[in-house]
């Protein structure tokens, strides 16, 4: 008896004929589970470049700004970078603050930041005193009284299909010194050059 169950078993594993269908059962689930799970990995790191592009324009536009801007204009920012990452997420919106060195300009660990002007988009709170502690290693060091943007963008990524990826929410902070100026006035906030 076990010599007729080796035998069948080596005929069966010597056997190298097959049939097409089985083999299609076994691996079609496996194959479209990748292809579908390629996608939505690949849509996933695009919206993501999608959104920092977006936020690297909207910095670049803003900091080339020869003197003064208001609410209209940051509100058309955001009407932007909602364009720009059209299909790559829902509920968008920009903050954008300009910040200075006030103290110990060289010393990382004892900086002081200083917040000229804060505004927020599509319902994000513009940023007070309060929370600049939370930004400092974001901002790169510079000269007492110089300048930057800070273009915070904002954005919630949910993936096509269930694949193992939760939804996101895409979170940039770009930091730009201003080109033209050495302040970008807010409308309706005095501006002064320390």
């Amino acid at each position: 008896m076990l010599h007729r169950i080796t035998q069948t078993l080596r005929r069966f594993m010597r056997d190298e004929t097959a049939a097409v269908v089985a083999e299609g059962v076994i691996i079609l689930p496996t194959l479209a589970w990748w292809y579908v799970g390629s996608l939505t990995f690949f849509q996933a790191y695009e919206a993501k470049n999608v959104n920092l592009k977006a936020a690297y324009t909207i910095s670049d536009m803003i900091s080339r700004e020869d003197g003064s801007v208001n609410a209209a204009y940051i509100n058309g920012l955001s009407d932007v970078f909602t364009y720009l990452t059209a299909g790559s997420g829902s509920n968008p919106a920009i903050r954008v603050t300009l910040l200075r060195c006030s103290q110990n300009c060289d010393n990382d660990a004892t900086r002081v930041l200083t917040l000229d002007w804060s505004y927020g988009t599509n319902g994000k709170a513009a940023l007070v005193d309060a929370n600049l502690p939370n930004y400092k290693s974001k901002i790169p060091l510079k000269p007492l009284g110089d300048r930057v943007v800070m273009i915070e963008t904002f954005m919630n990524y949910s993936p096509s299909f269930n694949v193992g990826l939760t939804d996101s929410d895409f979170q940039n902070t770009i930091i730009t010194r201003l080109r033209f100026v050495p302040i970008l006035c807010f409308d309706g906030i005095t501006c002064t050059i320390s």
